[in-house]
């Protein structure tokens, strides 16, 4: 990452810190004083760190401090983690009374001699800090405290004046207009945004309507041009308008008397206002603004531009006011490029137009970056080794003036919050127009530390809550798969990824060709074999080896490159000991070296479509960081290692194996766990009936699972469930019989003392007995939001234990099940559901009935109040496929 997220990992670790000292867990050989010294250290630099980082890209000095500091504050953070990960291993042996097997569970069995060496370490790396943080005062910063939030760069201010030829932009501004000249009668004043990412033209669209005879004459030329920006103080606001409209000065007024003025200035008769670059997230400060606002004469109208979609949200009228600004056609897009790259129509050489075709499909529609990119061809003349040049290269590689487009994107990335940046410069490892699957993304981050959860929130939320921020930033993009999904991939638009690749840095690269040797500052690397070369030779693949295993610091792995040998695993797993993610997919490899137990930092790994894999090594289970595992579609994987039950921190798992039964001692004392997927286990019959005791369980997904006859267990137990998807297990059979409490209660309790003995840290005895106690009384399923049963061929009926769910579903697909013969009673009574699907059912009735015309009534019921049920009725909530079933019937 950029040098300027540095806060974001020296607030990490200080919060890692205090947590330590006061446990004074078997603190030893001066490791408590060094750790304490550290903090101070810490936390004197993170009072400077606000004023470093604005200097960053102005001062060469400060930017040389601050990659030293990062340098140590990343080697402090590895000691650390090491330290808690050894403290983390004796505890979980000691708590499970294995004492005798330490020596050979622990990767450092001499705890002495480990903690003293951990001493030395700390007190090398604190006195190197102390160094460094005696050269801040050279550079005379000022302390602040911090709130996590940026101050957005200054962006040039803009005036309401734009020339009348804008190219590509006639029918938004005619629907702009349209919108600006009809009556409201609800409201006097109708407030509308324009939302868009930077460099659509938002400014220019709102210029165009601003300067049209038609819009001067409505409002009696009573228009007022407000460039915002990151300063949303509604006292110069207010002020500023009032003397717009009567060109006095009330500089020296009170609030009072000045919202008093304000008020009767805007009553006398109807006014535009354009609010140009909002920024404002505070809906207090907008909501004292608009009660001035809202005092104007019947027929006002409040233009705004934003990138932000939440603030649009905010500021508008009514959703329908929210007026979203899309890129530009690719003929307008090339005919802006062409009048901005040469002079004249008569001087446009054919071959520099056609490399021009490439460059522009290149920008995805942003006028910015057409125009920009036009500019910078303009001045080159028609030297065609130049214009290849632009077209081969990465639009961040070119020299950028102040109004171009990345610093102009680079906007957005100054003014997001500290907690934003590391994970949004983290994106830049995934190849430009790859969909990136959301949850793979947040466990990234998760693996990296940059989730900050608070209240304790799961960090999964936390994750959801930053990619959402992301999008409505307009930095990330949904990538809708069909109507009403919800969205589980996101996209980077191109220059977007080319932002996230200028503020990453030397510390995230993307291996797209013969790599160069490498930066000793990255960190993350990414190669996909896809991107390289057609014919990439082998002497290609040893470079690339041969940089990853120099790159001896790296935190993050993403490989999608086939590797083959075993030889090339063991050199890296030799020489990437700091490693948090990897991601080993699509390779060829026959086994995991053992090697890979000595891998404590890492947080995730992949080995998913490994067609040759056959076993992993019993040192696996000593990765006690390990919080995602993902074995999909390891189709030759014989089994799970029998201690798979000691990653006591394993979240997330997917697997696919040739094992009949799963670990008797295994997933079922994987309580942090909260996602569970087993995809083609084509011999597995069951599953174990432990897992009612996943008391976190949040996603359960069992698909190609032939052999599977029963799930073992009853669903009620899964308190935290929120989605469940079973799909091709032709031997499963779900009964829609409910068992009695007396029978849940008895399997619960046959079990429950086993898991007491072999549960590890993650939760008290208090906590599993308060779940037993509440799947007793049939408490589960009440969160499970998603359910998709498909080609169940022995599914009667759906199960009793689902009712629980009938006030939280809001999703449910059934398809291929032949037996299905009716829907349950209580299906009507889902109040939150917001789609239905039924395909391909044989059984399924089609004569109407009264239960049918409840559910269409229920799918039909409008879901907010704009919308009306005309409007529910087509958004495809609703869907019934099969030759005797249809809509009509209901």
């Amino acid at each position: 990452m950029a040098e300027a997220v540095i806060s974001n990992i020296v607030g990490t670790i200080t919060n890692e810190l205090a947590p330590l000292i006061r446990q004074q867990i078997e603190l030893a050989c001066g490791v408590e004083e060094q750790l304490e010294k550290l903090e101070n250290t810490l936390t004197t630099i993170n009072s400077v760190l606000d004023a470093a980082e604005e200097e960053h890209d102005k001062n060469e000095e400060v930017r040389v401090w601050l990659g030293k500091l990062k340098e140590a504050v990343y080697e402090a953070d590895d000691v650390i983690d090491e330290y808690q990960t050894d403290n983390v291993q004796r505890q979980v042996l000691v708590y499970r009374s294995l004492i005798k097997k330490v020596r050979n569970f622990c990767s450092l069995s001499n705890p002495i001699l480990f903690r003293f060496q951990l001493g030395q370490k700390l007190k090398k790396i604190r006195e190197n800090m102390d160094e460094i943080a005696e050269d801040r005062s050279k550079f005379h910063f000022t302390q602040s405290g911090r709130d996590g939030k940026a101050v957005p760069l200054k962006r040039e201010q803009t005036g309401s004046d734009v020339s009348s030829e804008v190219i590509g932009r006639e029918d938004d501004k005619e629907a702009l207009i349209k919108l600006l000249l009809s009556s409201n009668e609800k409201e006097n004043v109708t407030i509308i945004p324009i939302v868009g990412m930077g460099g659509l033209g938002k400014t220019t669209l709102a210029q165009l309507v601003f300067n049209d005879d038609r819009v001067a004459s409505h409002f009696g030329y009573r228009k007022i041009w407000m460039f915002v920006s990151g300063d949303f103080d509604v006292r110069q606001i207010s002020q500023r308008i009032a003397e717009k409209l009567d060109r006095g000065n009330h500089g020296h007024l009170d609030f009072d008397l000045l919202q008093n003025i304000l008020k009767q200035q805007m009553s006398t008769s109807k006014y535009l206002l354009v609010l140009d670059d909002v920024w404002n997230e505070d809906k207090v400060k907008w909501l004292r603004l608009k009660d001035l606002l809202m005092n104007g004469a019947r027929g006002s109208k409040v233009l705004v531009t934003t990138r932000g979609k939440k603030i649009a949200s905010m500021m508008a009228t009514d959703t329908r006011y929210v007026y979203n600004l899309s890129g530009l056609p690719y003929d307008k897009c090339m005919d802006l490029f062409l009048s901005w790259a040469f002079d004249r129509i008569q001087d446009r050489p054919q071959n520099l137009v056609e490399i021009g075709k490439d460059i522009v499909s290149k920008c995805g529609g942003l006028p910015l970056a057409v125009r920009t990119l036009g500019c910078f061809l303009n001045r080159k003349g028609e030297d065609e080794d130049e214009w290849l040049s632009v077209k081969n290269s990465e639009i961040w590689e070119l020299v950028q003036k102040e109004n171009d487009v990345l610093p102009i994107l680079r906007l957005t990335y100054d003014q997001m919050p500290q907690y934003l940046k590391p994970c949004f410069a983290f994106c830049s490892l995934f190849p430009k127009d790859r969909s990136i699957d959301k949850e793979t993304l947040i466990h990234m981050w998760m693996a990296q530390g940059f989730l900050q959860s608070s209240d304790g929130i799961p960090l999964e939320k936390i994750g959801h809550r930053y990619v959402n921020e992301l999008l409505s930033m307009s930095l990330l993009e949904e990538e809708l798969k069909y109507p009403g999904d919800e969205a589980r991939h996101c996209k980077m638009h191109d220059l977007i990824h080319d932002l996230a690749r200028l503020v990453a840095g030397t510390e995230c690269s993307l291996i797209t060709a013969h790599p160069k040797s490498p930066s000793k500052k990255v960190r993350h690397v990414s190669v996909f074999g896809s991107d390289l070369p057609e014919k990439s030779s082998s002497k290609v693949k040893d470079s690339i080896s041969e940089f990853l295993c120099n790159a001896k610091k790296l935190r993050s792995l993403y490989s999608h490159l086939l590797v083959e040998q075993n030889k090339t695993v063991i050199n890296l797993l030799a020489n990437l000991k700091y490693l948090r993610i990897l991601i080993l997919t699509e390779s060829e490899f026959d086994d995991l070296p053992n090697s890979i137990g000595s891998l404590l930092h890492l947080r995730y790994l992949d080995l998913s479509k490994n067609f040759r894999i056959r076993r992993l090594p019993h040192s696996i289970c000593k990765l006690q960081n390990l919080q995602k595992l993902k074995l999909y579609a390891c189709v030759k994987l014989e089994k799970l290692p029998k201690g798979t039950w000691k990653i006591a921190t394993l979240r997330h798992l997917e697997i696919t194996s040739k094992q009949e039964f799963l670990p008797k001692k295994g997933i079922e004392c994987l309580t942090s766990l909260r996602s569970l997927s087993i995809h083609n286990c084509y011999r597995l019959s069951t599953l174990v009936r432990g897992m009612q005791h996943l008391i976190a369980l949040q996603k359960l997904c069992l698909t190609d699972c032939h052999n599977l006859t029963s799930l073992g267990f009853s669903l009620n137990y899964l308190i935290s469930l929120e989605s469940l998807e079973i799909r091709n297990c032709s031997g499963l059979y779900l009964s829609g019989r409910q068992k009695t409490q007396e029978e849940d209660c008895s399997e619960g309790r046959r079990s429950f003392q086993l898991l007491l003995n072999i549960v590890g840290l993650n939760y008290k005895k208090e906590q599993i007995e308060d779940a037993g106690k509440k799947a007793e009384g049939h408490q589960g399923l009440q969160k499970l939001r998603s359910l998709t049963f498909a080609q169940l061929p022995k599914l009667l009926e759906l199960p009793c234990e689902l009712e629980n769910a009938a006030s939280s579903l809001q999703y449910l697909s059934i398809s291929n099940c032949d037996k299905l013969s009716s829907l349950p009673d209580w299906l009507p009574q889902c109040i939150a559901l917001k789609r239905l699907e039924i395909k391909q059912c044989k059984m399924f009735p089609s004569p109407p009935g009264s239960q049918h015309d409840e559910l269409k009534e229920l799918i039909s019921k409008p879901r907010n109040k704009e919308e009306t049920f005309e409007e529910a009725n087509t958004t495809g909530l609703f869907e019934l496929t099969e030759e005797r079933s249809n809509l009509d019937e209901f």
